[in-house]
Order: structure tokens, then C-alpha cells, then sequence
């Protein structure tokens, strides 16, 4: 909404920027200050329609900000921000009014879509809950097939119950997207959801990540740590990538999720939490079981309702009305005036395989309608010979239609994925995982079965 007011307080001079620039290009009047002790007297003076706090910032108190705001005519809507959440401070900011309490990092898109949804909001204080729940409202999954249709239509007759959902598929078929449209459609809508990513953290940081740590449980724990569940407590917490976590860990989070209450790392008094689970895996979970890497009653615990999403190589015919979606969404982002593809670009992602499957096809298109030179995106723009997907490519004629060939079965077209994005990083595993949009311990244990099989 251009010509809103936001106010940025935050000390980190690299993120200050970050988050200037970003609102900027929004069109939102934007003014920042690295020092929170002038804070009140620029909200008065100023009053701007948004404030963006970092609680840490030197010489910021959130709570006498907020009840400034609750004491004055004020309309400022506040967004807090942190590193270290802290659930009763979490619980003070907003009982005071507080627009919502984020962990960084945090995605500046969703930030926007959140900031926007409240400037939208009467001038009177919504609760909250409302608040903070708002950026799942009308989560968007565009499709126009039967099987994914089908998913949608069994994940929302399941999301009312407390049942635990496992969703398994590739990396980039919106595993992710189907969580957040469950928890929507849940009875938990207004209550947080929580995204942990299980690969992402070493072992020793996932357990304080998940269940918190007490003050000296460890070398470096200065002080108690809300865990994720507790953070998620009568909502949803998402544990991605699920078959990646430690065996130890998993032991744990089994106990939690049948007890409902969990140990604190370093802690004595058990804490009682009620949170529903969503869990994803892009490896197949039944093989991680059989192959000792993931427990079977963990297994049986989230698979209550399995979920599994095809890639978009199965559902080619989700190809046009996704790339007509990414290229009117990027067309409004960036300012853009492209209508769609050529008939020889459409043939070329046609024949695109995709091993990031609907990822890979937002960047694509992002990037095409960023350089695209008229109002078509040809196929130069696709950049799909030096694309960082690594993927086959099959060739196509002028026409954008396929030559007769042999396709071969998916295992030898994935298999020549794997090693041309071997190829492309030199060996690199780290590199050429992320190229796949898989996890190294994945492309570990496809480069191991195929030196077995050979």
C-alpha cells in the first residue's frame, strides 16, 4: 500500500538496510533508527502507520511503546521481531496490542503480505490471535489436477481433527503449502504455526531448537530457551524434512507427541504442550524405516494420514495455469508487463524435467519475466541451457513439440540428473544437492544404491 508510513527500529545497520530497501521498493514511506530511545517521541510526532521493532534494539522497551500507543489515539499497528523469543514476553506484547512476535530470520515476502493484511484492518484493535493468523488466510495451491485436487479435498476433511499428518514428495511440490492450507482449515487456524527445518540445524542444535534448553544446561546457555513446541503450544508445529533427524532426537519427539509433554534440555520439571504435528519428507519414508535411518512407531505415529504429492513432471498438465499464475504475480512484484510464453518457449518447459519441481518452475519464470524484452517470454529468457537445475533436457524442435525418442524410465532419468549436477559442480556433493533440491544425505544414499546396483 504506497504511501503508508513505516517506521523501522532496528540496530543491525546491514539488516536495517535490508528491510529499507525492501518497503521502499513497495512504495511505503519508510524512515529508520538504529537507537530505540527516541522511538516514542518519533511515533508521536511522526505517527506512522507501521512499526517494525527489533525487541533488542538498545534503548527500545517494547512495552512502554505499546502502552504509549494503547494510552494515545494512535493507529500504529506494531510488529515485534527477535532472535530469542521468549514466550511470556511473547504473551505481555501481545495482550498489549502487539501485531504479531516473529523469530528471525524472517521472509520479507510473507513480513509484506502480514503488514499489508493489517493496514487493510478497520482502525479498531482486532484481537491478536486474528492478527497472527492472518497470513495463512487463503493460502493458494493452483491446480487443475484430478490427483492434487484429490489431496486437497482429503486434506481438508482431515485438518479439523488432531490427527498428525505425514506429507511426503520431491523437494518443491509445495509440501510446505499443503501444512499451511491444513493448519488453516484447522481448529488451530488462530494459533501459531511453527516451521522447523530438520536438516538444517546440526544435532546438537536441532534438540535446543525443538524443546528448549535451561539457563547453564550447556557451554554458551546463558539463559532459558522457549523450544519450538512450546512456541507452537495449541497450534501446529511443521517438522520438514523429517528423515533427516538424528535417531536420538527421534526417540524424543516420540515421547512428546504421545505424552504431551516434553524436557526442556538441562530441565527437571516436565512442560505440558498440545500441538498438532505436520511432518514432510522428500525421501520415502517406508525405505528410511527398512534401511534403520528413521524409527517404525515414529513412522506410525505421523503417518495417521499420509499425504504423498506428485512431482510436476506427473502433472505436465499444471504447467500452463502455474506459469500464467508466477508471470501475473511476478508482472505485479516487479512492475512488468508480460502476458505469457511462445508457443516454442511453452514446448521447451514442456520437456523440462524439473527435479525442483514447482520451485524450480516459480524461478524460471521469475527470472524470464524479469528479462523478457516484449510481452512474451521467448525462450531465450527461460535461460534453461545454463539454468542452475541441472536438469536433462530433452530437445525439442521449432515448434516447441518433442522428436521421437526413447524417454526411459524415471530411475535412468533421475540417475542422469543426479550426475550431470555432479558434473556441473565438479564432484561438489554439498552443491550439487542444492542444484537437485535435495539433501546430501539423499544424494549420498541415490549415489550408494546406484554403485550397489551396478
Amino acid at each position: 500500500m504506497p504511501g503508508h508510513k513505516i517506521f523501522i527500529i532496528i540496530e543491525n545497520p546491514k539488516e536495517r538496510m535490508e528491510y529499507v530497501r525492501f518497503f521502499e521498493n513497495l512504495g511505503f514511506l519508510v524512515e529508520a533508527t538504529p537507537d530505540g530511545s527516541d522511538a516514542l517521541s518519533y511515533l508521536i510526532e511522526k505517527k506512522p502507520d507501521i512499526t517494525i521493532a527489533d525487541v533488542s534494539t538498545p534503548g527500545f522497551s517494547a512495552v512502554d511503546f505499546l502502552k504509549k500507543i494503547n494510552e494515545s489515539t494512535l493507529s500504529c499497528h506494531t510488529l515485534m521481531i527477535t532472535a530469542e523469543p521468549v514466550v511470556e514476553h511473547a504473551v505481555t506484547l501481545m495482550k498489549l496490542g502487539a501485531l504479531d512476535y516473529l523469530i528471525k530470520p524472517l521472509e520479507m515476502a510473507q513480513l509484506d503480505l502480514t503488514i499489508k493484511r493489517a493496514l487493510a484492518l478497520s482502525k479498531k484493535k482486532d484481537s491478536p490471535e486474528l492478527i497472527l493468523s492472518s497470513q495463512f488466510r487463503k493460502v493458494k495451491i493452483i491446480t487443475q489436477d484430478s490427483d492434487i485436487e484429490k489431496l486437497l479435498s482429503l486434506a481438508e476433511r482431515v485438518a479439523k481433527s488432531s490427527a498428525s499428518v505425514l506429507i511426503q514428495g520431491e523437494s518443491g511440490t509445495g509440501k510446505e503449502l499443503f501444512a499451511k492450507f491444513i493448519h488453516e482449515k484447522s481448529d488451530r487456524c488462530n494459533k501459531p504455526f511453527i516451521a522447523v527445518n530438520c536438516a538444517a540445524l546440526p544435532e546438537n542444535l536441532l534438540e535446543s531448537e525443538l524443546f528448549g534448553h535451561e539457563k547453564g544446561a550447556f557451554t554458551g546457555a546463558i539463559s532459558r530457551k522457549i523450544g519450538k513446541f512450546e512456541l507452537a503450544d495449541k497450534g501446529t508445529l511443521f517438522l520438514d524434512e523429517i528423515t533427516e533427524m538424528q535417531f536420538h532426537l527421534q526417540a524424543k519427539l516420540l515421547r512428546v507427541i504421545q505424552e504431551k509433554v516434553l524436557d526442556r534440555v538441562g530441565g527437571i520439571v516436565p512442560v505440558d504442550v498440545d500441538v498438532r504435528i505436520i511432518a514432510t519428507t522428500n525421501r520415502d519414508s517406508k525405505e528410511a524405516v527398512e534401511n534403520g535411518d528413521f524409527r517404525e512407531d515414529l513412522f506410525y505415529r505421523l503417518n495417521t494420514i499420509p499425504l504423498v504429492i506428485p512431482p510436476l513432471r506427473n502433472r505436465r498438465g499444471d504447467l500452463e495455469i502455474l506459469s500464467r499464475f508466477f508471470i501475473q504475480k511476478y508482472c505485479k512484484i516487479d512492475g512488468r508487463n508480460v502476458k505469457g510464453l511462445t508457443k516454442q518457449a511453452s514446448g521447451i518447459l514442456s520437456n523440462h524435467l524439473f527435479p525442483g519441481n514447482v520451485r524450480e518452475l516459480e524461478n524460471i519464470i521469475h527470472r524470464a519475466v524479469l528479462l523478457a524484452d516484449s510481452d512474451l517470454i521467448e525462450p531465450g529468457n527461460l535461460m534453461l541451457e545454463t539454468s542452475e537445475s541441472g536438469t536433462l533436457l530433452i530437445e525439442t524442435s521449432e515448434d516447441g513439440s518433442h522428436p521421437e525418442s526413447e524417454p526411459g524410465s524415471l530411475r535412468d532419468m533421475e540417475q542422469k540428473m543426479i550426475y550431470k549436477a555432479l558434473d556441473q559442480t565438479e564432484g561438489n556433493r554439498t552443491h550439487a544437492a542444492k542444484i537437485l533440491g535435495i539433501s546430501v544425505r539423499t544424494l549420498r544414499n541415490k549415489l550408494h544404491e546406484y554403485k550397489e546396483n551396478n
